[in-house]
């Protein structure tokens, strides 16, 4: 598998600096229906930028909540100078990051790249799947619809619809809302009662839980048939992973908010199967990718989570010819500031929108009212 370079991409297709740059960061509001908050109200927070070349084509690139307002701030100061000057985005990120560290740079430098691919797509008339490849024009779909503030009864009923309406899957949320690991033991084993065999089900704890808890878990739904078991440890301790592996009762999935590809690879060895960069955390479309490759190469499936379904589908389906996407209902408020008609779920999958880039329309309205 191979992908192209966002520098040769812009070049082939005559996308030449200086850009124009401008970042600010939104809170999402809630409309009737939508899910609650399952980590605190700033769960619906996001930088976006804007990215406007001299044919006066505009690209939207996006990041998440953490450290938003100085994530914007340096897109707005250092990158935007930067972007001004022509400066390419590999230089900038030396520049800044010399040391190749985590945190506020490189979730500016995932958005800023984000919003060059789109340019670059509406600029060439292609579809930013189509710029990495163009490999399928959909991809099954998990569902994260098992959020902690549902008591039993409502999450289950929200898993069987989405199981009823064609995902491929479900993902469950647990280590949350102060329940017990006994609790949410019931809670999956009633999901998975309720939703059959051959739908997959993720239980999903959020880097919420110790060693003996997760190991505590792993064995009270070890007939349960887990599809994966998501981040169970805090701060994706890749010792603690290493010995629940080792275990064998279910995979693990791993990787939504890394950012690096050195972390990725440690999980891996950690024995993590299932590896889930996100674009909007990782460094960006092509950072997400080459992880992809190196992961399929090790053996791990690919499976980005964390949300922005609306960017990870592009090159997933661009670069990748199998692994799912995350579809998660809780950024519901999110897709409908950004585009008019979301991709929806038709006989399992997301299918790819055909407008060019991302096939955005942003609600400039609906996003000014809601800066924060």
């Amino acid at each position: 598998m191979t992908h192209p370079t966002l520098s040769n991409v812009m070049a082939r297709h005559g996308l030449q600096g200086p850009l124009r740059l401008s970042a600010a960061v939104h809170l999402a509001p809630a409309a009737p229906g939508d899910p609650a908050a399952y980590a605190g109200e700033d769960s619906f927070t996001f930088v976006r930028v804007k990215v406007t070349c001299a044919q006066g084509l505009s690209g939207n690139g996006f990041t998440g909540r953490f450290c938003a307002a100085e994530v914007a701030h340096l897109l707005n100061g250092a990158l935007a100078e930067g972007m001004n000057a022509g400066l390419p985005l590999p230089e900038m990120t030396r520049k800044l990051n010399p040391r190749g560290m985590t945190g506020v740079v490189v979730s500016a430098v995932s958005a800023l790249e984000v919003a060059l691919w789109d340019l670059v797509g509406q600029h060439a008339g292609q579809s930013v799947a189509q710029l990495f490849g163009g490999r399928r024009a959909s991809a099954p779909a998990h569902v994260t619809c098992g959020f902690s503030a549902l008591e039993q009864d409502a999450l289950i009923a929200a898993c069987q619809s989405e199981i009823e309406a064609g995902a491929a899957g479900v993902k469950v949320l647990v280590a949350g809302k102060g329940r017990t690991v006994a609790e949410d033991i019931a809670r999956v084993q009633a999901v998975r009662q309720a939703i059959g065999q051959k739908a997959d089900l993720i239980a999903d704890a959020n880097c919420g839980w110790d060693l003996q808890t997760a190991q505590t878990f792993l064995r009270g739904v070890a007939d349960v048939g887990l599809a994966w078991l998501e981040e169970p440890l805090r701060g994706n301790d890749r010792h603690g992973l290493a010995l629940l592996a080792a275990e064998k009762i279910a995979p693990f999935g791993a990787g939504q908010m890394e950012q690096t590809p050195d972390r990725f690879a440690l999980l891996a060895e950690a024995g993590v199967s299932v590896l889930q960069p996100n674009a909007v955390f990782a460094g960006g479309m092509e950072a997400a990718a080459e992880v992809a490759r190196q992961a399929r190469a090790r053996g791990c499936t690919i499976s980005p989570a964390g949300g922005w379904d609306l960017i990870n589908l592009q090159w997933m389906c661009g670069a990748m010819d199998s692994g799912a996407v995350e579809l998660h209902r809780a950024q519901t408020r999110i897709a409908r500031l950004l585009c008019a008609d979301p991709p929806r779920l038709q006989g399992g999958k997301l299918h790819l929108p055909s407008a060019p880039g991302f096939g955005l329309t942003p609600d400039e309205s609906a996003l000014a009212a809601c800066r924060a």
